[in-house]
C-alpha cells in the first residue's frame, strides 16, 4: 500500500503545484510585466550600438579620473583621446572600453584594455557634468 499511495501523493502535490503556478502567478506576473513598474521616464535615450556623443565623452573622462586614482601613483598612465567604444545605456548609464598604456618603474610598459560603467546622479541637470562626486563608477574590468 505504501509503494502505490508515496508515488500519487508525489504526482498529485507536483500536479497541483504546475496548476497553481499557471492559474495563479503567471497571470500576476504577466500584469506586473505590462504595467509601468519598471519603467524609467528619462530624456536620456539608450542605444544597442556604440556612438560618441558628449555624454559619453564626459563618462570617459570620470572613468579615467577612477582609473587615475586606484592606480598605484609610481606608476605612468597614458590616457588615449577617445574611447574604443562607448554606450549609452538610457538614464544616465553608460559603458566605457578603453585602452590605456601602464609604464610601472620597475619594467616595461603595457597596454590594457579596460570596460567601465558609470552613471551621471543628476540626471538632465547638466550644470555639474564636470564634477565627479555628481558620477557613480559601478565597476571597472580589466584592470
Amino acid at each position: 500500500m505504501k509503494n502505490f499511495l508515496l508515488p500519487t501523493l508525489f504526482l498529485a502535490a507536483l500536479i497541483g503545484l504546475i496548476m497553481f503556478q499557471k492559474e495563479a502567478v503567471m497571470p500576476l506576473v504577466m500584469k506586473v510585466v505590462a504595467s509601468d513598474l519598471f519603467l524609467v521616464d528619462s530624456d536620456d535615450e539608450g542605444s544597442r550600438y556604440a556612438s560618441n556623443t558628449s555624454m559619453t565623452n564626459y563618462a570617459f573622462m570620470q572613468c579615467n579620473k577612477k582609473i587615475r586614482e586606484e592606480t598605484d601613483s609610481e606608476t605612468n598612465i597614458t590616457f588615449p583621446s577617445q574611447p574604443l567604444q562607448s554606450w549609452s545605456l538610457g538614464n544616465y548609464k553608460y559603458i566605457i572600453n578603453a585602452e590605456i598604456e601602464l609604464s610601472p618603474p620597475s619594467g616595461a610598459s603595457f597596454f590594457k584594455k579596460y570596460a567601465c560603467q558609470i552613471q551621471y546622479e543628476e540626471e538632465s541637470d547638466l550644470e555639474g557634468i564636470m564634477d565627479s562626486d555628481n558620477w557613480s563608477v559601478t565597476g571597472i574590468s580589466g584592470l
